[in-house]
């Protein structure tokens, strides 16, 4: 009887092992797509890309490729050059936009200025302050890590770094008034390094103007000798901090503080400052947290058409493949490093870019449509800024330690996004005919490529996190079924 059962068994296990290799065989040779006469196994053009060297990156902007507007001990402000300078082809679409960074060390100021440009700001690190100034209004706001603020052009307004110990700085997207891609900076006041404005009037205007003596005027027109070698971001007492922030008004209690119906009218051209942090991620789980402003929701961004977005990864996560219709992300990184890839049809002879090209050389030519797509690989760090195309598919790998950037969507108004992998994945939804005539794949194949990811924008890219250990199958239940 014992020898029956034992039999039974042995003859149960090896019809369920061949029962199995059937089926992965039928499941193969129905949906392996068949090979075209002459066409080589390892496909063409760009089909070969998967482990070459990628190209040098047009989108990858290093530290260097920043210049000083102002440097000093007390903090300094850069700017990347017109993207165009880069390629005058592959950034067309963003030519009129510049980014620049602000840093101030603790208990400094910086000078009250405009400029001839609109531009959004971001709190990256640190908390301070920002004075606006109008002839009829003088309005400050605190600000903070994660805190978003509209500046108007030609509105004059200032920052101080009220912190004792933390640097405050500011991820900042222009939008030029007069010069397409370019803007100005205009001070009324002198410093060791720029000129006031009022230089540019004749003493008898001035005089006429502010109807006071010739004497008096030279503190508009000559640089007061206790200035000279300081910068427009200067250091300040504890006291003067003090004083500029006893009014300042905090985003999150600015409805307690307007006063007349003046303040309530003008708070729309400031802009009151918001914090995309305490905005609840769109897209969030244990390996990332992606926040988002959307101009549609947020009316300081909506005439400038700018997205603001803030991404922070766990080491060694994936930002899942994915495109933006329409919107062109310039992303800086704040911190950690990553490798990010992106599919691009673009060419790019680097020999012949800026910084790279000559003066009086420029790339004009028109892109065909070839076919083939280039790997655009780069390893980016604190500092450093990768710009993410509208279209262009694109994932970002986490690598050394968590991975935190921030990034201005352009022309984000009527964009969506599309991801490529994932639980909610775009390819998941094509049907079956479409499927196997395009990836010629059958349903069953399709739905094990396209859904096996556990995870939703963003994935761990370690075994133990992707396939959580299963119980080890028990032999018991073999022998139950058997009889014993």
């Amino acid at each position: 009887m014992a020898i029956n059962k034992l039999t039974i068994t042995l003859f149960l296990l090896i019809s369920l092992a061949v029962f199995h290799c059937l089926a992965f065989r039928v499941e193969v040779q129905e949906f392996e797509p068949p090979q075209q006469e002459g066409q080589e196994g390892h496909g063409g053009g760009s089909g070969e890309g998967w482990d070459e060297e990628a190209t040098k990156n047009p989108y990858h902007f290093g530290r260097w490729s920043f210049k000083n507007f102002f440097q000093s001990q007390e903090g300094f402000v850069k700017m990347l050059p017109k993207f165009t300078k880069r390629s005058s082809t592959l950034f067309r679409g963003i030519e009129n936009y510049r980014f620049f960074f602000q840093e101030m060390q603790p208990n400094t100021f910086l000078v009250p200025h405009h400029l001839d440009a609109d531009y959004v700001f971001l709190v990256v690190q640190g908390k301070g302050v920002i004075g606006f100034v109008t002839d009829t209004e003088n309005e400050s706001f605190q600000i903070t890590k994660g805190d978003v603020v509209r500046v108007p052009s030609s509105v004059t307004h200032f920052f101080a770094n009220t912190n004792g110990t933390v640097p405050l700085r500011l991820a900042k997207i222009a939008v030029p008034a007069n010069v397409p891609g370019h803007f100005q900076v205009f001070f009324p006041s002198h410093s060791g390094f720029h000129q006031s404005y009022f230089t540019g009037f004749s003493k008898d205007v001035l005089t006429a103007s502010f109807n006071v003596p010739e004497e008096l005027l030279g503190r508009l027109i000559r640089r007061p000798q206790q200035q000279v070698g300081q910068g427009i971001i200067r250091r300040v007492s504890p006291d003067q901090i003090k004083e500029l922030t006893e009014h300042a008004i905090s985003p999150s209690n600015n409805h307690k503080n307007k006063k007349d119906k003046h303040k309530d009218k003008d708070r729309s051209t400031f802009g009151s400052p918001f914090n995309l942090l305490t905005q609840d991620a769109i897209y969030s789980n244990d390996f990332g947290r992606y926040h988002e402003a959307h101009p549609k929701k947020f009316s300081q961004l909506q005439d400038l058409d700018i997205a603001v977005g803030w991404v922070n990864m766990t080491q060694g996560s994936l930002f899942l493949p994915q495109y933006n219709s329409e919107t062109t992300f310039v992303t800086f990184v704040e911190n950690g490093c990553a490798r990010y890839e992106m599919a691009s049809p673009y060419t790019f002879q680097g020999e012949q870019q800026q910084p790279w090209f000559g003066p009086g050389q420029e790339e004009e030519v028109e892109e065909e449509m070839s076919g083939q797509v280039h790997k655009i690989v780069s390893r980016v760090c604190k500092g450093e800024v990768f710009i993410l195309p509208a279209g262009h598919p694109f994932a970002i790998l986490s690598q050394d330690e968590n991975f935190v950037a921030v990034g201005f969507g352009i022309h984000a108004s009527n964009s969506t996004r599309t991801f490529l992998a994932g639980q909610d994945n775009m390819l998941s939804n094509i049907n079956t005919v479409a499927t196997r005539l395009s990836f010629g794949l059958g349903s069953k194949m399709a739905e094990k490529l396209f859904t096996s990811q556990n995870y939703s924008h963003f994935a761990p890219t370690t075994p133990r996190h992707q396939f959580p250990e299963k119980p080890k199958p028990s032999f018991q239940s073999i022998f139950n079924l058997a009889g014993f």
